[in-house]
């Protein structure tokens, strides 16, 4: 197990550490998708009373949209070898990041909470325990693989990537069996239900946008961005999209007991297998759940410190992992009695906020720096980037209050959503104020960096070339 544990926080993975290929990336991709929480989403088209037919095409086109921002951001991690959201020093300033660091900690651990309200029923049916005992254990189990970090959460992926394909077969070819016998009626097949499905299935791609490059960062820095973002993006779409399409053929035939009990209802399709199945559904939780663990660590070190602080980075990382584990598995038992509507509310919050960072972040890396950055001034707090980017905070603020007529939400409608029969666009219009904005304030600013830091390069070397031996 030695060989397994990570020792690294969020400095530069070095050179001579790099390894893999980009063609990894696919197998943990589909596997982190490849989720009974993925099912649980893909049905809530159906509980919004749209027809399958529908349903499964907003899942389908919502992923294939969401999935071109995620996988764009996976490509940035052999060139940076960074975590995600220490990137965000180099938009935000090294302090100004927290703003968009501390939204993907909230998303982080709304998802694992979600994920192991799943995985506690799946373990509260095995062994016939509470839920909220079963939610503890598979806390448990998902700390393990977030301590032992990148390896072995690449390796536990590619495992059940294979499990869960396999799983996913059977199932289908179940469900599918019986679906001339279904008698679901479409209540509210609209527009309005069909963009709300397409945002959800957009949005479950985009919250991955935080998570990407902490999994390319140990490949080698001359790794394909061609391969790597086409191997993120199909390993993630196509996980997604095929079992949010099981979930939404399931509700069609079962939502009371779906939306109740997916684990169970998923596994008694099998009857003579049940028990076989509902293990492979807890583990394939558990793939995708570890990193909502390992995922808080390190933005919260990329949060408070240069490098990830002087302590080693295994005790931070099982200290900081045990701490969030234990919080939302106190979380989790309180919410698992209205999962659908909580998961539902919560990820339409999370598209609001996430939005406008993916935006400023991809159109700094791709358009305006062109993947060009100084590494060791990211880690620095007087480094070129800046303690505070109020231009890219300010950019933020204003593209997320510029959501706000256009939102859909459980506990509020902006007036331009009511107008349009209530079709929820904010998520596309977070997308282009922010990107747009960000380009015009900062395509000036990019020249005037990019000289500092030749500037600042040259003094190094000249001092260096000065100092006595």
């Amino acid at each position: 197990m030695a060989e397994l544990l990570e020792h690294h926080a969020i400095a530069r993975i070095p050179d001579d550490e790099r390894h893999g290929r980009a063609r990894s990336l696919l197998p943990l991709w589909f596997s982190m998708n490849a989720s009974v929480l993925a099912v649980t989403t893909g049905l809530i088209g159906i509980d919004l009373g749209a027809s399958l037919a529908s349903t499964i095409i907003a899942i389908v086109l919502g992923n294939l949209i969401g999935g071109l921002f995620m996988a764009y951001h996976s490509a940035q991690g052999p060139v940076l070898g960074l975590p995600q959201m220490v990137q965000s020093r180099a938009q935000f300033g090294f302090f100004g990041a927290a703003v968009p660091n501390l939204m993907a900690i909230v998303m982080y651990l709304g998802y694992y909470v979600a994920a192991g309200v799943l995985a506690g029923q799946a373990i509260s049916n095995l062994v016939h325990v509470s839920t909220g005992l079963g939610i503890a254990i598979a806390s448990a189990v998902t700390w393990l693989l977030a301590f032992l970090g990148y390896r072995a959460i690449h390796l536990f992926n590619r495992v059940m990537a294979v499990a869960s394909a396999v799983l996913l077969i059977v199932l289908m070819v179940r469900l599918l069996g019986h679906l001339g016998g279904t008698h679901y009626v479409a209540t509210a097949n609209t527009p309005a239900s069909f963009l709300l499905m397409l945002s959800i299935a957009a949005s479950w791609q985009i919250t991955f946008a935080p998570y990407v490059s902490d999994y390319s960062r140990y490949l080698p820095a001359t790794t394909s961005t061609t391969r790597t973002f086409l191997y993120t993006y199909g390993g993630s779409v196509v996980g997604a999209g095929l079992f949010m399409t099981l979930g939404a053929i399931a509700g069609a035939q079962a939502l009371e007991a779906l939306s109740s009990d997916s684990v169970g209802y998923l596994s008694g399709l099998l009857p003579g297998m049940s028990g076989l199945v509902t293990v492979l559904l807890f583990f394939g939780l558990v793939a995708g759940n570890c990193e909502n663990l390992y995922g808080p660590y390190v933005t919260i070190m990329a949060t408070v410190t240069r490098a990830g602080g002087r302590l080693r980075s295994e005790l931070t990382r099982g200290a900081f992992t045990a701490a969030l584990a234990v919080l939302g598995g106190v979380v989790g038992s309180a919410v698992s009695a209205d999962f659908v509507t909580n998961l539902i509310n919560f990820i339409t919050f999370l598209l609001y906020l996430l939005v406008p960072w993916t935006a400023i972040n991809l159109v700094d890396f791709w358009v305006i720096k062109k993947g060009h950055y100084d590494v060791a001034q990211i880690l620095s707090v007087d480094g070129i980037y800046g303690r505070f980017n109020w231009r890219a905070i300010g950019v933020y603020a204003i593209a997320a209050a510029a959501e706000v007529p256009f939102m859909n939400s459980a506990v509020y409608k902006g007036p331009i959503a009511s107008s349009l029969g209530g079709v929820d666009i904010a998520w596309v219009v977070g997308l282009l104020v922010a990107g747009a904005l960000y380009y015009v304030l900062e395509r000036g600013n990019a020249v005037e960096s990019s000289a500092q830091a030749d500037a600042k390069a040259l003094a190094e070397a000249a001092t260096a070339h000065t100092a006595p031996a």
